[in-house]
Formats: structure tokens, C-alpha cells, sequence
């Protein structure tokens, strides 16, 4: 069991994903988890490999990464953009619950000019490429929910929350020779 240090934060933290267990991290690691995406709100975090699973939200050290990485969609993407962060359409894809979808829309509309096509599915034209959506949009979603992008100029796909099924049957249908 790792020993918390004096300023009240864990030496260690641990993942448990899908019954797996991932880790240890430290939280240099795990606030860098939370800024990419990786570690949602909903993930199942502790600071021992055996016990005292818990949401990351109800944890108060992951509470402030989240307000992080929350507070300023527009802060992050002020930073450098990627070399192939040029102005690309997009179709976004997602399964929300309705507590999620107010602020999840509200966020899709920071990033450029948006259009709700369908029921969960909007086109967006935004100088982003699919990976920084999803690492951003991510942040917002529950456990529950699931987030698919699109990157229609590029051919470029980035996903969350699908489950290892559908992410396994999307690399090997993309994958397959014509």
C-alpha cells in the first residue's frame, strides 16, 4: 500500500479498467491522464491495488485535474496547434446521457461551426484534428456515454468509451486489405 505524502497526495494511484488492473502512476501521470482523456470523471481509480475502488470524481486531488482540464477548452487549444490542426470537417458521434449532452453540445461549439444532423450526430468545421475532440470532449462525459470522431477530410478517426469489442472490430474492419 503506498504511503500518502505530506501534502496529502498519493505516491501511487491505480486504474481498474474493465476488471484490469493498471498502474501504479504517479500523479504527475495520472493529472496528465486526466488532461489527454484518458481518465474520465467515471474511470475507477485508488491508491491500492486491491481495495478502495472509487469514481475519480468523488476523489478530491483528481476533483481540481478535472476543474483543469475543464476550466478552459480555449486555453488548451491557445497552445501551438499540431502541424495538421488546419481547418478540417468533422462528424461527431455520440451516445449521451441528458445530464451530459447541454454541456457537451455547448462545448462542440467552442471548437467551430457546428450542425446537429441527427439525433447525437452533429458536423463540425474546426481547425482541430480527431484526437484532440475526443482528448477535449472526453473530459465532459459520463460512464455511460460513448463518443465517436470523424475526421471526414483527413480520414482520421479517434474514439471513447466504445468498449474493447467495437474498438477491436473498428481496427480490423479499417485494417483490412481491399
Amino acid at each position: 500500500m503506498s504511503m500518502p505524502r505530506d501534502d496529502g497526495s498519493a505516491t501511487s494511484w491505480f486504474v481498474k479498467v474493465e476488471g484490469r488492473v493498471y498502474g501504479p502512476y504517479t500523479p504527475a501521470q495520472m493529472r496528465a491522464f486526466v488532461k489527454e482523456g484518458r481518465v474520465a470523471a467515471h474511470s475507477v481509480v485508488s491508491e491500492n491495488r486491491e481495495s478502495g475502488w472509487r469514481d475519480a470524481r468523488a476523489v478530491e486531488q483528481f476533483k481540481g485535474w478535472f476543474d483543469e482540464a475543464r476550466e478552459a477548452p480555449g486555453k488548451r487549444r491557445a497552445r501551438p496547434a499540431p502541424s495538421d490542426a488546419r481547418t478540417a470537417n468533422f462528424v461527431i458521434i455520440a451516445h449521451l446521457s441528458r445530464e451530459t449532452e447541454t454541456g457537451f453540445v455547448a462545448a462542440l461549439s467552442e471548437f467551430g461551426d457546428t450542425e446537429e444532423i441527427a439525433p447525437g450526430v452533429w458536423l463540425l468545421r474546426a481547425a482541430a484534428t480527431a484526437a484532440i475532440l475526443r482528448n477535449e470532449l472526453s473530459h465532459l462525459l459520463e460512464r455511460d456515454d460513448k463518443l465517436l470522431v470523424v475526421d471526414a477530410s483527413r480520414d482520421r478517426t479517434a474514439w471513447f468509451n466504445l468498449g474493447r469489442d467495437a474498438d477491436q472490430r473498428i481496427r480490423e474492419l479499417w485494417g483490412r486489405p481491399q
